[in-house]
Parts: structure tokens; C-alpha cells; sequence
């Protein structure tokens, strides 16, 4: 779905209440207003995925990212051994954030995920991010921010666990 200007989403039960309730706990909602997370809603779609469905494979030319409102994933990612065996990076669940590297890299994707449990997403493709960060520049830059947290969070857990290994 593109960004029309006029998707009430916020005001989904299965959205609203839920976002509303992670605005001070979640990594990806940091400094977000009630009014922000509202027109943040304008810009994204609705998911649902069944237990244990892919959402999306690793080299997938796909372009958003995602927050899970409920439910939980993992994501995987292939080894260099002959069989590429998926190996596990991560499991999260609702609250959190994950996709962006698509988001603002672009395709292909560099990971896997699967859905843990039924899972519901809120997902923001880069086409909707760039309108938003259009319409509104000030909420485009704290999304913008966010996800640079996010990424910066990721790659600080990356490196310990990389030191280990040197």
C-alpha cells in the first residue's frame, strides 16, 4: 500500500492501543510522540503472518522494514559452509523493530525471518519513507535517527560478540 494521505490506521484496535503502549519502551519509538506514532501510521501497512511463515528470505529484493505489534520472529542468516546452513542471529518480539538495513540500503535482503508464533506487523516500505520524510521532515528525521540508533545498538552487540571470535 502507498501512501495516500488518508489511512487511519492508528485507530485499527489491533494498532493504536498497542503502539500507544510502546512509545516509551521500545527502541525503534524512542522520543515519539502520541501525534507522530498517529501519522507515522499514515505511512504504513498492516501484516499478518501465521506461525511459522516466512516473511522474507535472505537476497529478497524487498525494501521495508517492520515493527511486530504481536507475536515473535527470527532472523537467520546463511553460513559459507557448502550447504549454507541458516544460522540463528537473533529471535524478538513485540515492540521491536527489524528490516531497516532494506529500509535504507535498499534490496536484497541480507537475512531471513520467519515468524516464531502468529505474528502481526507494521511494515514501512522505502517508498513510504521517502513521502514521509517529504511531508513530514521533522518526523522523517526522528524516524531517520531512530533506526541510526538502532543499527549503531546492533552493531556495538555485533562487535562483542565479534571480539570473542578474534
Amino acid at each position: 500500500m502507498d501512501y495516500d494521505g488518508c489511512d487511519d490506521l492508528f485507530h485499527n484496535p489491533e494498532v493504536g492501543q498497542k503502539l500507544t503502549e510502546m512509545i516509551d519502551g521500545s527502541t525503534w519509538a524512542k522520543d515519539f510522540t502520541e501525534d507522530d506514532v498517529k501519522c507515522l501510521c499514515g505511512f504504513m501497512r498492516l501484516c499478518h503472518f501465521a506461525k511459522d511463515s516466512l516473511i522474507f528470505s535472505e537476497g529478497d529484493p524487498d525494501d521495508s522494514m517492520a515493527i511486530i505489534l504481536e507475536g515473535s520472529i527470527e532472523i537467520t542468516k546463511r553460513d559459507s559452509s557448502p550447504d549454507h546452513k541458516p544460522k540463528c542471529l537473533v529471535r524478538i518480539g513485540a515492540g521491536r523493530a527489524f528490516g531497516e538495513m532494506a529500509l535504507i540500503e535498499g534490496p536484497p535482503r541480507s537475512a531471513t525471518a520467519r515468524a516464531l508464533d502468529d505474528v502481526t506487523l507494521l511494515m514501512l516500505g522505502r517508498k513510504n519513507y521517502e513521502a514521509l520524510c517529504e511531508k513530514n521532515m521533522r518526523l522523517g528525521l526522528k524516524v531517520t535517527t531512530n533506526i541510526a540508533r538502532l543499527m549503531s545498538f546492533r552493531l556495538r552487540n555485533t562487535s562483542v560478540k565479534l571480539v570473542e571470535y578474534l
